[in-house]
């Protein structure tokens, strides 16, 4: 009955906020300029042009994820004092002129500088800007209005690599970033006004309700200098991401290692992610009905063990059955996250300053991403094999799902300041 309730639910959120929720889907998917997964595609061609090593060229792209990590912790506060409509156009703006003026990169100089602005704007600022502005705008559908925005990266997860494989048969890799950066530019730009428009009245009365105002009237919004005085928020709270961060960044960045070292053609290996993306999309959809029947305080740690159960099908599997379900469960535990995370700020610090609060979270979760290829590919130098990778990968989990299951789950700590004398 309960399912059946969320599930008609979650039709009326897509007729009634299907504008605002494609705002976010299509940030989340033109966000793959900045990330990790879009750009590697290209590390062949760029390593070639430049002459660069495969450990000097992630040298250059870890150098300025970190930096870019630095400065999204004061970027990051314009979500709190700018229109969002003006903001969104401004950072698309912004992710269109780096993906262009990238092809123009001819020394590791301009290779840097083309990082730091690819990183910044569109693994930073997109995101932080639609997931800020989903975050504030929902409350009791808040959980499934991530996840459906969340969809973007996902599908662009799996649409570019095929596409990208594809265009590079037929086109130099600079004309394919130039046209991408104008195809989202013209497509999206004009439209944002339109998506970002005020909520219906029918939306009003779907989001304003009892339920709601009894949880807008528990919820006092902090400042990020409440939130650094949280000791939940260092023992907890932050390592819910920055963990799973540091597991899939590595777990990329080293997939060929890996897949060698399970004795997995490339081939078959890269087939499975079928399944991680429709698994990614999957695991969104639940997380975000979790959260809004459960509140994300609660089912904090069960986000966490897809992520778990990956890792030892990785580790102790041996045979394709075992791969296949291993890219389910790292897709499900990718997906989950993001509704998680998002809501779990809003309902323990309100969403009044909440992108200056995201902006001392996300800032950690880049530099976590950003050591994990450095940590593994340092134990890989050093003679680690599937083992060491697998028990530091499974030993960070499993200190976010115990940890996370015991402060929210047992001793019931959602209020963050209530073992000390805080409030005013």
């Amino acid at each position: 009955m309960k399912l059946a309730t969320a599930f008609d639910g979650t039709i009326q959120i897509l007729r009634l906020e299907w504008a605002f929720l494609t705002f976010g889907f299509l940030m989340s998917f033109w966000s793959a300029f900045g990330q990790t997964f879009f750009i590697s595609l290209f590390s062949p061609q760029l390593r070639n042009d430049l002459n660069l090593s495969h450990g000097e060229l992630g040298a250059y792209y870890a150098l300025a994820t970190l930096l870019s990590a630095f400065l999204l912790y004061w970027c990051g506060k314009l979500t709190d004092k700018v229109n969002i409509g003006i903001l969104s156009k401004g950072t698309i703006a912004v992710v269109c002129c780096a993906a262009i003026s990238f092809p123009a990169v001819n020394s590791s100089l301009t290779l840097f500088l083309a990082f730091l602005a690819l990183r910044l704007s569109g693994q930073g600022m997109m995101y932080m800007v639609y997931s800020t502005a989903v975050t504030r705008r929902y409350t009791v559908i808040r959980g499934r209005a991530l996840a459906f925005s969340s969809l973007g990266q996902n599908i662009a997860e799996a649409f570019f690599p095929i596409l990208v494989v594809f265009l590079l048969g037929y086109f130099d890799w600079r004309m394919i970033w130039v046209g991408l950066a104008f195809v989202a530019f013209f497509s999206f730009w004009p439209m944002i006004n339109i998506l970002t428009r005020k909520p219906s009245r029918e939306q009003e009365i779907l989001e304003f309700s009892e339920k709601t105002e009894n949880i807008i009237s528990e919820i006092k919004s902090y400042r990020r200098s409440d939130v650094i005085k949280d000791w939940v928020f260092w023992a907890v709270v932050i390592w819910l991401t920055m963990i799973p961060a540091f597991w899939i960044t590595g777990l990329l960045f080293h997939q060929i290692f890996i897949s060698e070292l399970k004795n997995i053609p490339l081939t078959l290996w890269m087939a499975n992610y079928f399944w991680y993306a429709l698994s990614a999309i999957t695991g969104a959809i639940i997380s975000g009905i979790l959260v809004d029947n459960y509140t994300a305080h609660s089912i904090a740690a069960v986000t966490q063990l897809p992520m778990l159960l990956a890792t030892l099908l990785l580790w102790f599997g041996n045979n394709f059955v075992t791969l296949i379900f291993f890219f389910i469960f790292f897709g499900i535990g990718s997906g989950m996250l993001q509704p998680m995370i998002n809501s779990l700020l809003a309902e323990r610090y309100g969403t009044k300053w909440i992108g200056e609060i995201k902006s001392l979270a996300m800032p950690l979760n880049v530099i976590a991403s950003a050591a994990s290829p450095i940590v593994m590919g340092l134990m890989i130098d050093a003679g680690s094999g599937l083992s060491e990778l697998m028990a530091l990968l499974i030993c960070s989990s499993a200190y976010s799902t115990l940890v996370a299951y015991f402060v929210f789950n047992i001793r019931g700590v959602k209020d963050p300041f209530m073992d000390q004398k805080f409030r005013e």
